[in-house]
């Protein structure tokens, strides 16, 4: 699960931002509303500079019951590891493949409509024992008209005792308009070619470069480089998290 973390967070803080200066304007009124946030709903927000690969997490009741001060700072990563290690990491896995889902999502809308769709999942926090369930929710709040996205915010909020499954979906915000699974499975199937899908699939089956090759009837230079841009695309590092993350995302 270490490995889809870190490749996720490459995927966001390696976007392209050197066209622009920061915009601290932007930045001081994006804190403000997740400070506003956390206190509120006595939930967790945090904003993250994918820019400067800084976080800033402002916590309301809920947080500083969990330990955390109502207001911290992560120089050294825009992602909130300190929040992720009170989840399940079953549950982070899935939360990392909707965030992975929903920056590819994102992709195919226009720049100027990035900021109204959130991705929203259930999680558990294990505090003392107890087990809370957790409404978790991300979003771009600020994107640049090329689309990179330079500030992300997650919010944590706590939710009621629920025994049925609530599935992670993408919602837009603007709209009230839901996008399930379904609906964004056509996107799944465009972060990998046709020929990549095929040599994924075989991989699942246990299958070597040279067999992979022999079957398709090509070199293994040329399966050995399909290989490494599924482990691109895919934000991971090693076939079995690429296997992992294909099967999860339905595309074997």
């Amino acid at each position: 699960m270490k490995e889809h973390e870190h490749r996720l967070k490459a995927l966001l803080t390696g976007q392209q931002f050197d066209e622009y200066e920061a915009e601290s304007e932007i930045l001081e009124r994006a804190k403000k509303c997740a400070q506003a946030y956390s206190m509120a709903t006595n939930g967790i927000a945090v904003l993250s500079d994918f820019q400067q690969n800084i976080c800033y997490i402002y916590s309301g009741k809920l947080g500083v019951t969990l330990g955390f001060p109502e207001y911290m700072e992560d120089k050294n990563s825009a992602f909130e590891s300190a929040i992720f290690n009170k989840i399940p990491s079953e549950e982070l896995l899935e939360r990392h493949i909707l965030e992975l889902r929903f920056f590819h999502f994102l992709k195919s809308i226009p720049a100027s409509d990035k900021t109204n769709y959130n991705g929203t999942c259930l999680v558990h926090f294990h505090q003392n024992g107890h087990i809370l369930p957790i409404l978790h929710s991300t979003r771009y709040f600020h994107c640049h008209p090329n689309g990179t996205a330079s500030l992300g915010l997650c919010t944590y909020t706590p939710f009621p005792q629920y025994t049925g499954a609530i599935t992670p979906n993408i919602i837009n915000t603007r709209t009230g308009e839901t996008i399930m699974p379904q609906q964004y499975e056509q996107y799944d199937c465009k972060i990998l070619s046709k020929r990549q899908l095929e040599i994924l699939s075989m991989l699942a089956k246990g299958y070597g470069s040279k067999q992979i090759a022999d079957k398709l009837c090509l070199s293994i230079y040329t399966i050995n480089r399909h290989r490494q841009d599924i482990l691109s695309r895919l934000n991971v590092t090693n076939s079995a998290a690429a296997v992992e993350i294909g099967l999860r995302m339905h595309l074997i």
